[in-house]
C-alpha cells in the first residue's frame, strides 16, 4: 500500500531514532507504524483507519484480513497506543538534505513548518518547488514570475514575459541593428524608421527617377551619380517635356445658387445650373442637381452630378477631358463642415461622360452627368446645433464647383488670333 507521511493515507514511515517500533504500534495492512490507529474487536489487531476505509470501500466484503471475520461495526479509535505512537521519536524528513531536528511525531508536524530545509511551493505561483530556506532568493532572483523592468524600455512585468519574444517584438527601445547593407549602426526600435530616411547605406532611386532615370544606390552615392550623369538627366528631362507637353490647371472655384428646393424635390425635377469654364480658354461645364435623389438615392438623398457643355474653345481643347471635379455643399452658416466628394475623370471613367454633348443634346436636356447619388441625405439639409451646420435655408442651397484639369494641349492652336 503506497504511504505518505504528510497525508492522509496509510501509515508514518519515518526513520525512527531508537529501535524498530513495537510490533503493537504496526498496522496490519500496510504494515507501518498505524496513522489514527483502530482496533478490531474480533483478534485485536491495530490497522491504520484509512487502510480500514479503502478495504471498505473496496466493495469485496469488509472482512478482516487477519482472522476473516466481519468488520462492520467491529472496531473502535484505540486511544491508548496513539499516545504511544505520537510519542516515538524520529527524524526529521529532510535529515539528507541536511536537517539535524529530532523529535516525537506528535511534533514533526510544527517542525516542517518551519524547517528551512522544507521544500514548499513558491508564493508567485510559478510552479517549482523550493527550500524555504531558499524562497527569498528564489523570489528576487530565479523565480520566472517575479516583477521586473524591461531594461530598454523600462516596462514593468513578469520575468516571463519581459524577457520573451512577445515583449521583444514590439519594444520599442530594443535596439535594433540596422538592416542596410554596411552600415553597423544598432537603433532603437521606434527610431529605424526615421534612422532609414537618412542611413547613407539606403537604398533609394536616383532623384530624376519622376523623368526618366531608373538608377537606384545608396544615398551616399548619390552625390556622386547627380555630377556623372548630368548631361543624361537633362537630356531625359527635355525628352519628358516634349513628348508630354502637360498642363495642369489649378483648380477654379464656382458658387452656384439652387432656389426652390422644395418645388424642384416634390416635382422630382431636376436642376442644372448656368455652364462656366474651368478656365480661360478651358473646358465648359454645368452642375445637374437631382433634389428628389437619383439611382441609390432616389428618395433619400441629393443627387449631384458635372455634365460637360459644348464650349467655345473645344477645338483647341484634347479629348476626352482628364481632370478632377469637386462638388461641395456649402454649409450656410459659417465656413466648414460642407458636405464635399470628388469625382474623377480618368482611364476608369467611360468615354460617354467625358465628351462634350452636341448643341442638339443640350437643347434637348439630355445630359450625361458623371457624379454622386448620395451627395447628402435629406434630413441631414435641416439645421443641427451641435455642429452649427444647415445646408438648407430660405429654400435654397449653395455649391461650390471646383474643377482641376491635367490635359494635352494642342499648343499650335491655343496662338490663333
Amino acid at each position: 500500500m503506497a504511504t505518505s507521511n504528510n497525508g492522509t493515507y496509510g501509515g508514518y514511515s519515518y526513520n525512527f531514532v531508537t529501535c524498530d517500533p513495537p510490533d503493537e504500534y504496526l498496522c496490519h495492512i500496510c504494515t507501518l507504524v498505524a496513522r489514527d490507529p483502530q482496533q478490531v474487536t474480533c483478534c485485536s489487531n491495530i490497522y491504520c483507519k484509512s487502510c480500514l476505509d479503502t478495504l471498505k470501500e473496496k466493495g469485496q466484503g469488509f472482512i478482516c484480513p487477519t482472522c476473516r471475520s466481519s468488520l462492520e461495526g467491529k472496531y473502535f479509535k484505540d486511544g491508548r497506543v496513539e499516545r504511544g505512537i505520537k510519542s516515538l521519536k524520529v527524524y526529521c524528513t529532510n535529515t539528507d538534505s541536511g536537517c539535524q531536528w529530532m523529535g516525537t511525531i506528535k511534533n514533526i508536524d510544527t517542525h516542517l513548518n518551519s524547517c528551512p530545509y522544507q521544500l514548499v511551493p513558491c508564493t508567485n505561483e510559478c510552479g517549482e518547488k523550493i527550500r524555504r530556506s531558499k524562497l527569498e532568493i528564489h523570489l528576487t532572483d530565479n523565480c520566472t514570475k517575479r516583477m521586473v523592468n524591461c531594461q530598454y524600455c523600462k516596462q514593468r512585468g513578469t520575468y516571463q514575459l519581459i524577457t520573451s519574444s512577445s515583449h521583444f517584438d514590439v519594444c520599442p527601445d530594443l535596439p535594433i541593428q540596422c538592416s542596410n547593407d554596411g552600415c553597423n549602426e544598432k537603433i532603437l526600435r521606434h527610431s529605424l524608421a526615421s534612422h532609414n530616411e537618412t542611413c547613407p547605406k539606403a537604398i533609394v532611386p536616383c532623384e530624376y527617377n519622376t523623368v526618366g532615370c531608373n538608377k537606384k544606390m545608396k544615398r551616399e552615392e548619390q552625390e556622386k551619380h547627380n555630377e556623372e550623369s548630368m548631361k543624361q538627366h537633362l537630356d531625359i528631362a527635355m525628352k519628358k517635356i516634349d513628348a508630354l507637353q502637360v498642363t495642369v490647371l489649378l483648380p477654379r472655384k464656382h458658387v452656384l445658387k439652387l432656389n426652390q428646393y422644395t418645388q424642384l424635390k416634390e416635382e422630382e425635377e431636376d436642376w442644372y445650373s448656368p455652364g462656366f469654364y474651368t478656365s480661360a480658354g478651358g473646358y465648359k461645364f454645368s452642375l445637374c442637381v437631382h433634389p428628389n435623389g437619383n439611382g441609390d438615392g432616389e428618395g433619400t438623398h441629393v443627387s449631384c452630378y458635372i455634365c460637360l457643355m459644348a464650349g467655345e474653345y473645344d477645338d483647341t481643347l484634347e479629348w476626352p477631358f482628364q481632370g478632377e471635379v469637386t462638388i461641395e455643399l456649402l454649409n450656410q452658416l459659417e465656413d466648414k463642415n460642407h458636405k464635399k466628394d470628388t469625382v474623377a475623370f480618368d482611364e476608369s471613367t467611360d468615354d460617354d461622360y467625358k465628351q462634350r454633348v452636341t448643341e442638339e443634346e443640350e437643347g434637348g436636356m439630355y445630359i450625361l452627368g458623371w457624379g454622386i447619388h448620395q451627395l447628402i441625405s435629406h434630413f441631414e439639409l435641416e439645421y443641427d446645433a451641435p455642429t452649427n451646420c444647415q445646408y438648407l435655408k430660405d429654400d435654397s442651397l449653395y455649391f461650390r464647383v471646383s474643377v482641376k484639369v491635367t490635359s494635352i494641349t494642342k499648343p499650335w492652336l491655343t496662338s490663333a488670333i
